[in-house]
């Protein structure tokens, strides 16, 4: 799923995986359970054998979005695009989320951001149009699943005219 349309987008938005219980720690520093580190490792393995070329992955600075992406990414041997993390995804909603990805540059046509509840769900709800899926976007709405991840597609020329009904969502990848 690498596109050589330049005006073709994928944006994969996915939630971090099944975290640890709070336990008296920073919500920040919650690590993945053994459950989480399996939904990931499933995610990059279905994005390898999709044979999806992610070139640039947006984390929030969170430590189980960061345990998720490594989880993930020790999955997908193939990924050589470039990772940066956020206090924004973590500390903000689909507004600022929505900011960083109308910054990502145009050669970045397949995006990953691994974040938060409600935000991922409700920036998915938010970017799908009128032909998505019926199911994904009721499941967007009640909420993204832990470890889940919504896959959106569209014609789109530049990430900064990313807005509400942008995007196709195809489905929401449950492991």
């Amino acid at each position: 799923m690498s596109s050589s349309d330049p005006d073709s987008r994928l944006l994969l938005l996915m939630r971090h995986g099944k975290a640890e219980s709070g336990s008296g720690q920073p919500d920040h520093e919650r690590r993945l359970a053994d459950r989480g580190t399996a939904q990931a490792h499933l995610v990059g393995e279905y994005l390898a054998a999709q044979k999806v070329q992610v070139s640039r992955v947006l984390v929030s600075d969170a430590l189980r979005t960061t345990d998720t992406w490594e989880a993930a990414a020790s999955r997908m041997p193939e990924f050589s695009g470039k990772v940066t993390f956020h206090e924004d995804i973590y500390t903000g909603g689909r507004t600022e989320l929505l900011g960083l990805l109308r910054g990502v540059k145009d050669k970045h046509s397949v995006v990953l951001v691994v974040g938060h509840e409600p935000t991922i769900a409700n920036l998915t709800a938010l970017l799908a149009d009128d032909d998505s899926d019926s199911g994904s976007v009721a499941q967007a709405r009640i909420g993204m699943p832990t470890g889940g991840m919504a896959v959106l597609s569209g014609p789109l020329a530049h990430w900064s005219e990313l807005d509400e009904d942008a995007l196709t969502l195809h489905t929401i990848v449950r492991p």
